[in-house]
């Protein structure tokens, strides 16, 4: 890669000098040049994409002026639990909600509903119930029975009515299922404190979502979130464990995915521009040989069962305390043809530890690599992931909220970005955070992780990168590129109409 660099960069710079041209006009030659490189950087805009263009800009670049002169109320160098009360004021962030961003292509789908929405719709009914379990973590569950409950059970509905303040009880109740705290710079530095109170949340909702009456209206409302960010496509991580229902019913996982797979045929019924949802088979990264190969063979059946819907594998939870990808090359190495990976790795402050995965991801042909936030520290990998075009699954906030960064303007996407490597941003757990849909995610990268003058060629190659790197079929991928064109151009009327707010 840096024989790369200098075969590209030494002519121009000698042809620079040769031609004694003034240093203004070489510094500014130089500047466009990795402008021109940079990711978008090369994308060619209409007469009317221009004029949206103009407009975007001026309010990027008033919001980082003003950013100068009041640093302490920069939301993109801000932790996103302090800022999100900035961005919601900002001109960037509405034309950026407003904007058809493609696909979601990373995220776990029991962390992907706003906290608030759960709280208000799916606690209200008469048989669910909170107790804790042997570590004190909060526990709702319809099945007092098989819940593991060390304390006494407690009926929702009862104690909502019985409340004194019924909103602050609801809001009590959502602080189990949120990471959001008004000092977040407190937990920075202990990791393990983050993750912690991160795994606690899906103990907390694991009976809930087995519910099978709870599990269908959640997903309904995932869809619904998508569309409403203006999200056409997604593929998010799903373990499909069985379900349980009032009578004694269990749903194994080809029953849970056929029930997703009807929300999601329904909803498309409703939703003609929603090209689709698609599930990466999702298991946890901690597990025995034999454990794996039985999710393997699960995998398996699943996806023989519903190849276009069931499509990939992956391994889920903390990559540092988890077990390497490489401990399972054995279970990993007969996967059918039209199944792939998608490995989250790379998800790590280390160098020379668990960064290795994303070695192993590339040597098991990863389709996609989840977070990849230690490429940098590795060039021996970077010229294989652009032959490949293995996209990268950046998840700015959710790599703020887990402690591996503060100010993302020093996230490490951001060489990725100068360097126009196939990248897609998304936003892992955003109803965990308070970060509905990919428009906080799309902002911070905007804003935080872009260059300066990075403009709407970058916002627009996100989203055409979102396509690019989709498992789709020649039908769906003709019909979302049609539904993004179509959405595009509504995008770019309405911004440079003067009613556009």
């Amino acid at each position: 890669m840096l024989l790369e660099l200098l075969c590209l960069w030494l002519p121009l710079l000698s042809q620079l000098l040769a031609a004694d041209q003034p240093y203004v006009t070489l510094r500014e030659r130089i500047m466009k040049a990795e402008q021109m490189a940079s990711l978008g950087g090369n994308l060619w805009l209409t007469a009317d994409e221009e004029k949206a263009n103009s407009i975007l800009m001026i309010a990027k670049r008033a919001e980082i002026a003003e950013g100068i002169k009041y640093p302490e109320k920069y939301a993109p160098a801000m932790h996103f639990f302090q800022g999100k009360q900035y961005v919601r004021q900002s001109d960037v962030f509405r034309i950026i909600q407003k904007m058809p961003k493609g696909a979601f292509l990373h995220g776990h789908n029991t962390a992907m509903v706003s906290s608030k929405w759960i709280i208000s719709n799916l606690t209200n009914t008469n048989n669910l119930y909170t107790c804790r379990d042997i570590n004190g973590v909060l526990i709702f569950t319809y099945d007092t029975a098989s819940s593991n409950c060390h304390s006494e059970e407690q009926n929702v509905c009862t104690e909502r009515i019985n409340a004194e303040d019924r909103h602050q009880y609801e809001r009590q109740l959502e602080k189990h299922i949120n990471m959001h705290t008004t000092k977040p710079e407190t937990l920075m530095p202990n990791k393990k404190l983050i993750w912690n109170r991160f795994e606690n949340i899906f103990t907390t909702v694991d009976r809930l979502y087995k519910y099978q009456p709870t599990y269908c209206a959640y997903h309904k409302r995932l869809l619904e979130e998508l569309c409403e960010d203006n999200i056409i496509y997604a593929e998010i991580r799903a373990s499909l464990s069985p379900l349980y229902d009032d009578n004694n019913r269990t749903y194994s996982s080809l029953d849970v995915a056929n029930q997703l797979e009807r929300i999601v045929e329904e909803f498309k019924a409703k939703h003609p521009d929603f090209v689709g949802l698609k599930v990466i088979y999702a298991k946890r990264n901690r597990a025995s040989e034999e454990k794996m190969a039985e999710n393997i063979r699960t995998f398996k059946q699943l996806h023989s069962a519903k190849p276009n819907f069931i499509i990939g594998f992956d391994m889920i939870g903390q990559e540092d305390t988890g077990d390497p990808i490489s401990k399972y090359v054995n279970e990993f190495s007969d996967m059918p043809s039209t199944a792939n990976f998608f490995f989250h790795a790379g998800e790590t402050n280390w160098y020379g530890r668990t960064d290795w995965n994303m070695m192993d991801a590339i040597l098991l042909n990863t389709k996609r690599i989840g977070h990849g936030f230690a490429l940098p520290k590795h060039p021996q990998l970077w010229s294989t992931i652009k032959k490949r075009n293995i996209a990268i699954e950046v998840n700015p906030l959710s790599n703020q909220v887990l402690g591996f960064i503060w100010d993302l303007r020093n996230h490490p996407a951001s060489f990725l970005i100068a360097e126009n490597f196939p990248i897609i941003i998304s936003a892992d757990d955003p109803g965990v955070w308070g970060a509905k849909g990919l428009s906080y995610d799309f902002y911070y990268a905007f804003m935080a992780m872009a260059p300066v003058e990075a403009d709407l060629r970058f916002l627009k190659q996100l989203a055409l990168n979102s396509m690019k790197y989709s498992v789709l079929n020649s039908v769906e991928r003709r019909k979302f590129n049609r539904v993004f064109q179509k959405k595009w151009q509504e995008f770019i009327a309405n911004i440079i109409n003067p009613k556009f707010v």
